[in-house]
């Protein structure tokens, strides 16, 4: 399958060291800006033959690719899966989706309209454990799920780039680059509940900081991002969910993860998975859920998943709708802070 990366950076870097393990990949094509970056993460993934582009549009138009990987900054998701899906190529597009409601649901609009298929770069949904305690809710096995929690981020490790830490080209920063990813997994392990209503608040501390813990020799006048944020969510079946995302932890034993709380027991993203209440003793137990253990990579998974429904499987996928709704929840706790009120999303 003809393949073409966008972005020459870590995320494209990642997608092709997978892609080179996939013999049904052809990668043809590789777009930055900057031919060097884009040089660099083909040789770094041992992939010979491919091209350099500095821009998509002449690529799409030069190779024509079947499969096109958006992993470029955030402001440009919408407008290159949109092209992508316009020159007839099935999109995986990284995290977080796009800048706004409006381009995702014109990206959604694009991908239906040339019959194409979509997925995200959210690799904990290739979790075994994560897929294994999807299947215990969506059985009853935690009994009604009325709350969840999803954190995540780093201890003391602001991860300074190119965009990262600019709003206008990046949406956000520590809830939508690094957060999303338990949110998105929880929130897909519960069965993707409406989202209502968000109330969160967000800090930017780096820049308070006497010694920030950055590799940056720049000015931190430029750092326009969150690097902690927290919100509560309410769904339209009843139950909330709370979100916290800090770039800046203090050490713990859990930098990120996720929980789940039922009326019979709780789920988590760390072993025992699963831990159930006897209402006939009152005991509290583990279960072991069945599942294989992981032998490749996260990103590899995702691709050869997604490969496998190109050619009609009928595997799981990130859904439009469903990373529509972690975008409402990510901007709604971005809205609710700056008017620091509880928002509609």
């Amino acid at each position: 399958m003809k393949t073409a990366v966008i972005g020459g950076g870590v995320m494209g870097r990642e997608h092709l060291k997978a892609l080179a393990q996939i013999s049904q990949v052809d990668v043809a094509a590789v777009v930055d800006p900057d031919p060097e970056a884009a040089s660099s993460v083909l040789e770094i993934a041992g992939i010979k033959g491919a091209q350099t582009y500095a821009d998509t549009e002449s690529m799409l138009r030069a190779v024509a690719p079947d499969y096109v990987i958006v992993a470029s900054p955030v402001r440009f998701h919408a407008q290159q899966t949109i092209a992508a899906y316009e020159a007839g190529a099935h999109v995986l597009c990284e995290k977080p989706l796009c800048m706004s409601l409006e381009e995702a649901h014109a990206m959604k609009a694009a991908g239906e309209k040339a019959g194409k298929l979509f997925t995200m770069g959210l690799q904990m949904r290739q979790g075994h454990a994560n897929q294994a305690l999807r299947r215990f809710v969506a059985d009853g096995g935690l009994g009604s799920v009325y709350h969840t929690r999803a954190w995540g981020g780093h201890i003391m490790n602001y991860p300074w780039g190119r965009y990262f830490h600019k709003k206008d080209q990046s949406l956000g920063g520590v809830l939508a680059a690094t957060t999303v990813h338990p949110l998105d997994a929880v929130y897909w392990i519960i069965g993707a509940p409406e989202p209502v209503t968000v109330s969160g608040s967000t800090f930017c501390r780096l820049t308070q900081m006497p010694n920030p813990p950055i590799n940056f020799d720049g000015d931190l006048k430029e750092v326009t991002v969150e690097d902690f944020g927290q919100a509560h969510v309410r769904f339209a079946d009843g139950s909330s969910m709370s979100v916290e995302g800090n770039w800046l932890q203090h050490d713990r034993s859990r930098a990120h993860g996720f929980d789940v709380l039922g009326t019979l027991g709780v789920g988590k993203d760390v072993e025992p998975h699963v831990e159930v209440w006897d209402p006939e003793t009152g005991a509290v137990t583990g279960v072991d859920l069945p599942f294989e253990e992981e032998t490749a990579s996260r990103t590899l998974a995702e691709h050869t998943n997604f490969l496998a429904a190109i050619g009609g499987a009928d595997v799981s996928l990130v859904r439009f709708e469903e990373a529509i709704n972690v975008q409402r929840i990510i901007g709604g706790i971005y809205a609710s802070a700056a008017t620091g009120a509880e928002v509609r999303v």
